[in-house]
């Protein structure tokens, strides 16, 4: 038996709309009436899980929340073991409003045990500089929602992501990252859990991002890897940037494609 994680924008649905592409949807059809087991493999740092499997349910997907992992899902238990209380956020209300609920106290200065950054559309240099102090003044630690490069936005342009801006932030306070999703190996082991295998080589990583999701990935979780091209980057030339040995195993239009790698999949 094999399984799939999916990655969710670029690969399951076009972008932050959460409109479905078709042969995405389609496909994961086809592997619930084989019974095949799936997953959503996101880096979403937008939106509560609860609610992200809400939006994804209302599109058409067959999703609940042990079918589905994300940062939000792994922050809190990396945050409490490096002893953090107090956080300085970067990001969305609604993943401000999640920490709250968690416990754990949003500042808004730099006096704080940690940075956490997430996906924010409204990042200005005063929110970069109350960051940066925070790790060079007050000596706090450099947490990251995941290490993503780009973004793909609605309008069709690609955008700095979350793995883009906490990179300027460790350059600049000289501090590493401690990242929640992919591709941290703690983010792979349970997602290997949520599959309910053990064997990466039964396992699909499918996802739009060549680099944090399969190359990285493959490095930390040894899995197949499937690059789809319906997301950020539409042809294949951004590959002559890995490395030849983390090369994607396969490379499909859309993850409806995928069909192809099921022929003696339940044997």
């Amino acid at each position: 038996m094999v399984g799939f994680l999916i990655d969710l924008e670029g690969t399951l649905v076009k972008d932050k709309s959460y409109t479905p592409i078709p042969e995405a949807l389609e496909f994961t059809k086809l592997l619930e009436e084989k019974g095949i087991p799936w997953i959503v493999a996101t880096n979403n740092s937008t939106d509560k899980p609860y609610q992200l499997v809400e939006i994804l349910r209302s599109k058409g997907f067959n999703v609940n929340e042990k079918k589905l992992i994300s940062p939000s899902l792994l922050a809190s238990n990396f945050l409490r073991r490096e002893g953090v209380k107090s956080i300085y956020f970067l990001g969305t209300e609604k993943i401000k409003e999640f920490f709250e609920e968690e416990g754990f106290e949003v500042r808004n200065d730099h006096n704080v045990d940690a940075v956490v950054v997430g996906r924010d559309r409204e990042i200005n240099y005063q929110k970069l500089k109350v960051a940066a102090s925070a790790l060079v003044l007050n000596n706090a630690k450099l947490f990251s929602f995941h290490m993503n490069r780009l973004i793909l936005d609605p309008d069709g342009l690609v955008g700095p992501s979350v793995g883009a801006i906490a990179t300027a932030l460790s350059y600049a306070g000289s501090k590493s990252i401690i990242s929640f999703g992919k591709p941290s190996k703690e983010y792979f082991e349970r997602a290997f859990e949520l599959l309910g295998i053990k064997d990466p080589e039964k396992v699909y990583m499918v996802s739009d991002d060549p680099f944090t999701d399969l190359a990285e990935g493959k490095k930390v979780a040894r899995f197949k890897t499937v690059f789809v091209l319906s997301g950020k980057y539409r042809n294949t030339s951004i590959l002559d940037k890995i490395e030849r040995n983390l090369q994607p195993d396969y490379i499909f239009d859309h993850l409806g494609e995928c069909k192809k790698l099921l022929e003696g999949a339940q044997d």
